[in-house]
């Protein structure tokens, strides 16, 4: 069945505020703690990862209890509500630290506010996904409700970016603390209208009963034993790792390299902004050759671009900006088509051990997300320590190359894999159809399924 656009449209509203947790966080956050709350390079990439780290415990955890705990609204959206007060009160914390005089220099400061913001992240993100993956069966349906969630998801990282490329451009100074104030009052002010919006208009499907249930020791073997999860898992790792490299890293690059930092929203602003318009296209594409080659070939092109943003210098701002637009549009279809391949995953191990555990499933690639995420941080920085680079400057020329090599070599590498991983991947359409009639061949024999 074919969702209406409304459905679309307000399921899509908690990736608003979703992207405007992420976007400052992993782009302006690091160096923020870094330099202005006098941190230093090491102790804010370690802070980092291990919150991020934290996830390893918190994402299966809220996995498990989203698919076992339902509400009489259904599996997914009280725990979406239940995010809300602990996000509001983590983005005070983290986003205006001036108003907290013992803030300056600490690190159990940002270490707490990091795990306290990741548990209500996670809260909303798991229920979030796992929701579009049950709002439909088919399997290319799944990469469009994915694709909505991906269009609105960049395009409030583009209005979140705004935020300082206004400040930038009209001479409020260069003031950090006003950029992070600014972007913290937009969270504040979006997340509980946008998670109402979805829970309000957008229901939960009828979940099926189990079928011959199976203990939680054999489900977790199932799912270790998943072929086709434990590839994407390696494909989601090795994909966040080189985005937090170049996110935590971006805004050194555009004032050592580029020299120009008056300009760094602006060019990370033309990424974002190229999203919502390959979005589409991305779409159109793997209805053609299947998500996992559109995915690949995706990745691959990112790699391209990758590559050449070691090509600009001083005063390269708009040669920058241009590839940057680029690998936006390269790298749109990306996410989303892997979380739409989750879907089909789940039709599979539901096959074999008779639970529907998309919640678990979807935890499972967040703290793979999540933990590139603190692997990109926790690496890049300390590298950045040892080869000497000073983030307030000035440098010599070989901290600079070491610099460009970070940003741009490293994670073309890394993402070279990922290719691999994704080309060959089995579980394509004709496979996903196959599972498909086998479930509801068996949910046929079953005792009735409970709406939720």
């Amino acid at each position: 069945m074919r969702l209406t656009t409304r459905k679309l449209a307000a399921y899509s509203a908690p990736a608003l505020p979703i992207a405007a947790f992420a976007t400052p966080l992993t782009i302006y956050a690091p160096p923020f703690y870094a330099t202005d709350m006098g941190l230093g390079l090491t102790a804010v990439g370690t802070i980092f990862m291990i919150a991020r780290f934290w996830d390893l415990f918190t994402d299966p955890v809220m996995g498990v209890l989203s698919d076992k705990f339902p509400s009489r609204w259904g599996r997914r959206r009280h725990w979406m509500v239940i995010a809300i007060p602990i996000l509001m009160v983590s983005t005070v914390l983290m986003m205006f630290p001036n108003l907290f005089p013992g803030s300056y220099g600490s690190s159990t400061y940002l270490l707490t506010t990091l795990l306290l913001l990741y548990v209500g992240f996670t809260l909303l993100t798991i229920s979030h996904i796992a929701w579009g993956a049950e709002l439909t069966d088919d399997y290319h349906e799944r990469s469009r409700v994915q694709g909505w969630r991906e269009f609105a998801h960049l395009g409030s990282m583009t209005l979140v970016l705004l935020i300082p490329a206004v400040l930038e451009q009209t001479g409020s100074a260069l003031s950090n603390v006003l950029k992070m104030n600014a972007m913290g009052w937009y969270v504040l002010a979006l997340t509980p209208v946008a998670i109402f919006i979805a829970v309000r208009y957008v229901g939960e499907r009828p979940v099926a009963h189990a079928v011959n249930p199976i203990g939680f020791k054999a489900a977790a073997k199932v799912l270790a034993q998943n072929p086709f999860i434990r590839r994407i898992v390696i494909a989601d790792l090795f994909i966040h790792i080189p985005g937090a490299i170049r996110a935590s890293v971006f805004i050194f690059y555009v004032s050592a390299i580029i020299e120009m930092p008056e300009w760094s929203a602006i060019i990370m602003l033309s990424y974002f902004a190229a999203g919502p318009i390959a979005v589409p296209l991305w779409i159109k594409v793997s209805k053609h050759m299947s998500k996992h080659k559109a995915a690949a070939l995706g990745v691959l092109l990112h790699v391209v671009v990758t590559v050449s943003y070691m090509l600009p210098g001083k005063g390269d701002a708009l040669l920058f900006a241009s590839l940057f637009f680029m690998s936006g549009i390269v790298y749109a279809g990306v996410p989303f088509l892997i979380r739409s391949m989750v879907a089909d995953i789940v039709d599979y191990d539901r096959l074999q051990t008779g639970q529907d555990r998309a919640g678990l499933f979807y935890a499972t690639v967040t703290t793979t997300m999540k933990v590139g995420g603190a692997l990109g941080i926790g690496l890049g920085y300390p590298v950045l320590a040892l080869i000497g680079f000073d983030p307030t400057g000035p440098n010599e020329q070989a901290q600079l190359d070491g610099l460009r090599y970070v940003y741009a070599f490293i994670p073309a590498v890394s993402e070279l894999l990922v290719v691999a991983l994704l080309y060959r991947y089995p579980l394509g359409e004709e496979m996903q159809k196959r599972l498909r009639e086998q479930l509801a061949e068996r949910d046929a024999k079953a005792p009735e399924s409970k709406a939720l």
